[in-house]
């Protein structure tokens, strides 16, 4: 074996057993068919094309809605579902905040006047409703926008490392709907989408008049989703409701160790949101293949 072809092969382990399995000869060949040459063989590396060709098939393959592939296990299509389901919870939760932000604004209450950027704050809306209409990178270009609010935002060091804490789970659920929407990856269904999009936008309402219980709100409503998940019998949606429950346990746990903020409601909310986490899930229903 020439070293070009080990490190072809090296970077084809990226890939997923299963899929390697089918189709990594034909890949090798494919790369090695032109390069010939006894210097290139031996002292060449992967172009820079096929490495991010390679990457981005990592990412539909490990993350496999089904449907584009052949011979995709369920776990690999469970976990696809459950990533895509994660992301679309970043979505409803961006929604929340947004319309929280523009009842703050319209009831002013929000301080000094606001800045051009601050439109940035409705960027959810753009990115959900692009996402339903199936214009992934639009969808996720929008959906980046909150992030760099809370950076343009984010005023002395305190203030910086609080928002930088409490947009851990945001960016999380960004990464998620970067990776899970991948080009293969189905478009949401419109209709039962738009109806939790109009839940969190009623939810952001009553957030907005109710300063400072967007937290213990967001907390208890993920539980009680997380109840309903587990009556369906959802295991997707059930397991990516107790990672999304997982993150907003960090921002709490900062709070208390790092600067003692720890009031008995947080308590309750840190409880409701662990049990939400360790809770088991009912594997009713198949995952779509």
């Amino acid at each position: 074996m020439r070293n070009l072809e080990r490190r072809y092969r090296s970077l084809l382990k990226v890939l997923p057993g299963w899929y390697r399995r089918d189709r990594e000869e034909e890949m090798v060949g494919i790369f090695l068919a032109e390069r010939t040459d006894d210097l290139d063989l031996e002292h060449s590396w992967p172009g820079w094309g096929e490495t991010w060709a390679v990457l981005g098939l990592a990412v539909r393959t490990h993350l496999a809605a089904g449907a584009a592939f052949t011979g995709v296990p369920a776990r690999v299509a469970w976990r696809g579902e459950a990533v895509r389901a994660l992301g679309m919870l970043g979505l409803l939760l961006g929604l929340y905040y947004a319309t929280a932000a523009v009842v703050v604004v319209l009831a002013d209450r929000h301080g000094p006047g606001p800045v051009w950027w601050r439109v940035l704050e409705l960027a959810p809306f753009v990115a959900f409703a692009a996402l339903l209409d199936g214009r992934r990178t639009p969808a996720k270009v929008a959906a980046a926008a909150p992030v760099v609010v809370s950076v343009l935002s984010a005023g002395d060091v305190r203030t910086a490392l609080m928002s930088a804490t409490f947009a851990v789970p945001s960016l999380v659920m960004f990464a998620c709907l970067c990776l899970g929407f991948h080009r293969e990856a189905p478009t949401p269904p419109a209709r039962g989408s738009l109806w939790w999009g109009g839940g969190a936008v009623l939810l952001g309402v009553v957030g907005g008049f109710a300063t400072g219980t967007g937290l213990l709100l967001v907390g208890l409503v993920t539980a009680a989703v997380r109840v309903f998940a587990f009556v369906r019998g959802d295991a997707v949606f059930g397991r990516a409701l107790s990672v999304f429950a997982l993150l907003q346990l960090v921002p709490l746990v900062v709070l208390a160790a790092a600067w003692g903020e720890v009031t008995a409601e947080r308590n309750v909310l840190a409880a409701v949101l662990l049990l939400a986490v360790v809770a088991p899930v009912r594997r009713g229903r198949r995952v779509r293949a």
